[in-house]
């Protein structure tokens, strides 16, 4: 008997970082939760409070996929602000001017 596929949505935090105070800052990113829809998904970006120097990420992955030819992943993938409106795009040039702006004040 075949199981039925179930797609869990992952949803990863993204933010510029620096390295110990090195000269150059980098892009992190965590998974930071699995959702069961991508509505439930939104709405925990929505309730967490990040810096403006991140963003969110959210994207399916098959639950449980086996063997080398079943699609784990799927290919839809949807960006987030910090504060949970959809984005286009990974806002990267709004998130290194938010960081810069941060670590003047620092």
């Amino acid at each position: 008997m075949k199981s039925q596929k179930r797609t869990v949505w992952v949803i990863m935090h993204y933010e510029y970082l620096r390295y110990m105070g090195g000269p150059e800052p980098y892009v992190d990113s965590v998974q930071f939760h699995v959702s069961s829809s991508l509505t439930k998904a939104e709405k925990y970006i929505r309730d967490w409070h990040v810096g403006a120097h991140s963003w969110w990420q959210v994207h399916p992955h098959v639950l449980d996929a086996e063997g080398d030819d079943e699609r784990t992943e799927g290919n839809e993938v949807y960006y987030y602000s910090n504060r949970g409106t959809r984005l286009k795009s990974p806002p990267y040039k709004r998130a290194m001017a938010a960081f810069q702006k941060q670590t003047l004040r620092t």
